[in-house]
Parts: structure tokens; sequence; C-alpha cells
């Protein structure tokens, strides 16, 4: 199958056109203060929690649901928001047990599910516990 010319520039044309629009409708964040806001899903009950940026790791507070740990740190040195992690454990009776943890990088799509739903299911009586994230612009 051959296309004439003006097919191919009309093709071409079109996928441009696809392309600047997509960009434009994608918010990418810049240096601006970013937060986090999850939704969470344990013990048969829905929670949204939201994570300002902290300029110290270990000052970032963990939130305990059922028997799970969520941690999200926003890391944010003086300019910009330099990485976001996340750890999930699990509180058995004698330790917290890490089922997982995420680095994420920039740049970041704000708005827009930067983990994808996520489901962790702890050793013990199979508990499940869901979570989907997204950055969002700081107030």
């Amino acid at each position: 199958m051959t296309l004439s010319m003006a097919s191919m520039l009309r093709l071409s044309r079109n996928l441009f056109i696809a392309t600047v629009v997509v960009w434009a409708s994608v918010s990418w964040a810049s240096n601006e203060s970013l937060g986090l806001q999850c939704q969470l899903f344990a013990g048969g009950e829905d929670h949204v929690f939201s994570f300002a940026p902290v300029r110290h790791p270990y000052r970032a507070k963990p939130i305990d649901l059922e028997r799970f740990r969520f941690k999200a740190t926003v890391y944010q040195d003086s300019e910009s928001v330099n990485y976001i992690k996340i750890t999930v454990s699990y509180l058995s009776s004698q330790q917290a047990l890490i089922l997982q943890q995420a680095t994420y990088l920039p740049p970041f799509v704000i708005n827009q599910t930067l983990t994808g739903r996520q489901q962790l299911y702890s050793p013990e009586l199979g508990r499940e516990l869901s979570y989907d994230c997204a950055v969002v612009s700081a107030p």
C-alpha cells in the first residue's frame, strides 16, 4: 500500500496536533510546592490522606490502619521535591514487617495517579490494604 504525498502530510500533521494536545493536557510539576494525596482502603473503609512536603524525611508521620502502617514521605529541599517515598508495613505482635517500599523521582505529573492501584496482603489472616496516590499542588 502506498500513500500519496498529500496523505502523508495530512497524517503527519494530525499526529503533530494530537501530540500537542496530549502535552497541553498534561500538567507537569515544576519547582512549585507539591503534596501527595492518597486514597487508602483497609478494614472495609475508604480513607483519604494528604501529605505535605517535609525537609527532614524522618519527621514524616506514618498512618496506622488496622494492622498496617502507611508512610508517605514527600522530601523537598529549598527549591523542589526531590523524591516521594512510600513505605507500607504490617504490624505483627513482635515487629513491623515491611511489605513494600517504593521511591518515585521527578518529574511528577499533577493530578494523575502516581502509584496506580496497589494491593498488599498481610502475612497473617490475609488482611488487605490497597492504595492509590496522586501528586497534587500544595496550597
